[in-house]
């Protein structure tokens, strides 16, 4: 087991090592190989194609958000657009190859940030790298598919991580720039952004304000300021809106939790086809669920907050799980491969498991099982009728809920013990 944790958990103070010399050699070599691969199998339909079209698109002066190029909708912001310039410097297989190998590296960063986290608000905690390894297991099937898919989840999550652990070392003028750049790329970061900002001082709201604004600027001095403001209007209209509207996506594999009420409670052709529409209710009904739901989250992550300011407790490792939960319940697209933040969420779980008495870990047991389910369940172990069945039934997406539900339980045991 020590061999098995060391291979993955580097310690960075014996990097000069002829031993983790050449492990980093393997790792390399070991990732290139899978990158070329990798970025070989890219199409015009890919999600990637979707990145690199937008960068080319910036490039040359063209609308980004008209599909042109070929490949599906853009949804991300015009500053995302400007970052993918430089992925669109390359042909796409090449750029493809490039940007999943980042992204393997992204993925040890992200067990890094995560460990120094962990360390930072628990230091007396032992067994931190096992529960980092049964976080790395548990959340394997999501990375593997973001790798495989080439998103650029790895690179959201490792920003709000980067600006979490600055924030907590009190490094604000690294913590501000790094989430408003996330939030920038990716808009679900916000919640993160909320969380610092309610525990800062006006010189990080001043902070982010300027670097909200920066991040708004650049692109339109890039773009020129009339298709700037063309751009930003037509990421309102054509993504924004709708979700603020009220737009639902109850795609088989989207996990959010409108998309998975839909699922159960509407008439889609999926649901027809793989029978797992439960009833049919009125969108009224649908939606009021689903504002009933979210509204509980919401005052659980307001509290959080609240409770946090006036008491001036210290950072709680449920809080930022609970976060990283809650934003993938709220979005209005979740796929699988969004879920790679799960690494965090189940790194606490798992350090929570080691550190609690035996007579309380019932629910450890019952989350655990649900996790591994959802891990090993695909097409090639149960057959594609009964996995999608599953996506139908959106068994993720409960997952998520009992996880939010877990870390508002943790959160509040956690003050309790702090005030006894």
């Amino acid at each position: 087991m020590k061999n098995i944790l060391a291979l993955f958990f580097i310690d960075y103070t014996k990097l000069r090592s002829a031993k983790y010399i050449s492990l980093i050699g393997l790792f390399i070599i070991g990732f290139s190989i899978l990158s070329i691969i990798v970025g070989r199998d890219v199409n015009i339909r890919g999600d990637f194609t979707v990145f690199w079209q937008a960068g080319t698109n910036y490039i040359n002066g063209v609308s980004l958000y008209s599909q042109i190029g070929g490949a599906e909708r853009y949804i991300y912001p015009p500053f995302a657009a400007m970052c993918f310039r430089l992925i669109a410097l390359f042909s796409l297989h090449k750029a493809a190859a490039l940007f999943c190998f980042c992204n393997l590296l992204f993925w040890i960063t992200i067990i890094y940030y995560t460990q120094k986290i962990i360390l930072q608000l628990a230091p007396q905690s032992t067994h931190v790298k096992q529960a980092l390894f049964i976080g790395f297991i548990l959340s394997f099937r999501y990375f593997l598919y973001h790798i495989w898919f080439i998103q650029m989840n790895e690179l959201v999550l490792l920003l709000s991580l980067a600006s979490v652990y600055n924030h907590l070392i009190k490094k604000d003028h690294y913590a501000i720039p790094l989430i408003v750049v996330a939030t920038f790329i990716k808009i679900i970061p916000l919640f993160i952004l909320v969380w610092i900002l309610s525990k800062s001082n006006y010189k990080n709201y001043r902070r982010a304000a300027i670097y909200s604004v920066i991040c708004v600027i650049i692109p339109l001095l890039f773009r020129g300021f009339h298709q700037g403001i063309i751009d930003l209007q037509e990421y309102y209209v054509t993504f924004i809106q709708p979700f603020k509207e009220g737009r639902v996506e109850p795609e088989l594999q989207n996990y959010g939790l409108s998309a998975a009420l839909y699922k159960v409670f509407s008439y889609t052709a999926d649901g027809d086809k793989y029978h797992y529409i439960i009833t049919i209710l009125p969108s009224a009904t649908i939606n009021l669920i689903y504002k009933c739901i979210i509204i509980c989250l919401l005052i659980a992550f307001v509290g959080m907050l609240v409770y946090s300011r006036l008491k001036k407790a210290s950072v709680s490792l449920f809080e930022i799980s609970f976060i990283l939960l809650f934003t993938h319940l709220v979005s209005g697209i979740t796929w699988e491969y969004h879920l790679v933040s799960l690494f965090f969420v189940t790194s606490v779980m798992a350090l929570d498991y080691f550190n609690s008495k035996n007579k309380n870990r019932v629910v450890f047991y019952l989350l655990g099982f649900l996790l591994f389910f959802n891990l090993i369940i695909g097409g090639d172990t149960v057959g594609y009728y009964l996995y999608y069945k599953s996506c139908g039934y959106s068994l993720l997406t409960w997952l998520l809920l009992l996880l939010c539900i877990y870390n508002i339980a943790g959160y509040i045991k956690q003050r309790k013990e702090v005030l006894n």
